[in-house]
């Protein structure tokens, strides 16, 4: 895993802010709140091994407000699951409210896209969304696209109980085949 830690600082207005993927400085307690928060729907907070495990497996990048006093405050984050030499997943893009509306979530998707071009063999940078607002704003500001019969890819993928049903009915074909060969040996 890749040991670099990115940082950018912003100032907006009066006030200042830092983008890191030092992790001793994003909380666990913000990255479980953010979880919770109905924005982002396809979260949930999660055990403190879990979550551990994830952002240690993560390139994430916290987004802080810095006080006067040099002290800093989450205020939003995004995480990308990279193997840092060709592929680079884009996931839980999140801010605060009180931060929305001042360009910060396209200074981190920038911050992000900057990182994914520091992937010296760069396949793709991926990301999933449902959303068609979502799908014009990183076809602008990252130059995505949907996956397409152009590209002879198909975005494919599929959650738990997809994944335990497939495996079930794996398990039940093989002892089917299994049982039609026992039963075939033994009319032999």
């Amino acid at each position: 895993m890749d040991k670099r830690v990115w940082q950018w600082k912003r100032s907006v207005g009066s006030q200042e802010f830092l983008i890191s993927t030092a992790k001793e400085l994003l909380p666990h307690s913000f990255v479980q709140e953010a979880f919770a928060d109905n924005a982002m729907f396809w979260a949930k907070p999660m055990s403190a091994e879990n979550l551990k495990t994830m952002l240690d497996n993560s390139c994430t990048l916290g987004l802080y407000r810095v006080k006067s006093d040099g002290s800093q405050t989450p205020v939003g984050m995004a995480r990308m699951v990279t193997d840092f030499a060709t592929l680079a997943y884009l996931t839980d893009v999140y801010l605060k409210d009180d931060t929305r509306g001042l360009g910060l979530g396209k200074w981190v998707i920038h911050c992000c896209r900057e990182i994914a071009l520091d992937v010296p063999d760069l396949r793709f940078m991926l990301l999933l969304t449902g959303s068609e607002q979502a799908q014009q704003w990183y076809r602008r500001e990252c130059g995505m696209e949907r996956f397409g019969d152009e590209h002879a890819l198909a975005a494919m993928g599929a959650r738990r109980p997809a994944l335990e049903t497939s495996t079930r009915r794996t398990k039940l074909a093989e002892a089917i085949a299994a049982s039609k060969h026992q039963s075939t040996d033994a009319a032999a």
